[in-house]
């Protein structure tokens, strides 16, 4: 085998990588934490074992669906190794970690939704009450995610057969082929604040640091700002986020009718069974099933 440095390999793998360049800065964060702990550790050369203990490292600080890509990652770049005649696959047969279909974040209930959206109202007095009660109305009422919501231009704003509609662009996609439906009531909060606004940026949300110096929001920002709101609400828990709003859009939908077909279309899920795990939760929300239980032990059969 070639002797070579480790970060200078990972450099060359991350080169000869046909990933987006998104994906390529991920893995290149992920085996740079792996190269920080080799050299911590003073690992000249790492074998199996090593990967292994990293493997321990990593569940002790991470989720296991995060422990997961880690792995993966290595998998590949260890690969690309031994296909080179760098070094062998030491991630040969490690194993990976078993991820189960659920959601760690909270959807909301319908009144707390209504709860949420008032006090985001109560909060549109300026340019960024507008822009916050815009944000989190869309999230509810569109199911988007927090990404989307940051690559938005004001000129995605159109009308399609009547209907006033956002294009975005969706997980994992380059251009902007999709779009959800906005209702009148959602539009005219966003045009609300576009008015507010009253300058040329494309971007359909933005900082408001001052008038010269705004820029498109980041998904940090928007996840801030959802969760102050949630915290004003009594929801100041790692189980609700910015995400859980998308959650709440799924919920919402299927408890007020709408088919599992119709709320995987509209959540862009590639996968109905992604999907199926909403239907699931909503059918434990109506079931009555502990209190027929609760009724059998508790309460006298006349």
């Amino acid at each position: 085998m070639q002797q070579r440095d480790l970060k200078t390999m990972i450099d060359e793998y991350i080169d000869y990588m046909d990933r987006k360049q998104i994906t390529k800065d991920s893995y290149k964060r992920i085996l740079y934490k792996y190269d920080d702990y080799i050299t911590t550790l003073a690992i000249s050369n790492p074998r199996r074992n090593d990967v292994l203990k990293y493997k321990e490292y990593l569940l002790k600080n991470l989720g296991s669906a995060s422990v997961q890509k880690h792995i993966v990652v290595l998998r590949g770049f260890y690969r690309y190794c031994k296909l080179n005649n760098y070094y062998d696959d030491i991630t040969y047969e490690v194993r990976g970690m078993k991820i189960q279909p659920t959601f760690k974040r909270q959807a909301l209930s319908i009144e707390d939704s209504k709860r949420l959206l008032q006090k985001a109202k109560q909060r549109a007095k300026d340019v960024l009450g507008k822009r916050n009660y815009a944000i989190v109305a869309l999230l509810l009422t569109t199911g988007l995610r927090s990404i989307e919501i940051e690559r938005a231009d004001v000129f995605d704003l159109d009308i399609i057969d009547g209907d006033h509609v956002l294009f975005i662009m969706g997980k994992g996609r380059d251009s902007k082929d999709a779009f959800v439906k906005l209702s009148n009531e959602v539009y005219e909060i966003i045009q609300d604040y576009l008015i507010a606004r009253n300058d040329e940026n494309e971007a359909l949300f933005l900082t408001h640091h001052s008038k010269n110096q705004s820029r498109r929001l980041s998904t940090k920002v928007i996840r801030s700002a959802v969760k102050e709101l949630l915290i004003s609400i009594g929801y100041d828990s790692k189980a609700y986020s910015v995400h859980s709003l998308r959650h709440t859009f799924a919920t919402t939908a299927l408890i007020e009718g709408a088919s599992l077909l119709e709320t995987k279309e509209a959540l862009r899920h590639s996968d109905v069974s992604t999907t199926q795990i909403y239907a699931h939760l909503v059918e434990k929300l109506k079931s009555n099933t502990y209190q027929k239980v609760s009724d059998a032990l508790f309460k006298s059969k006349k």
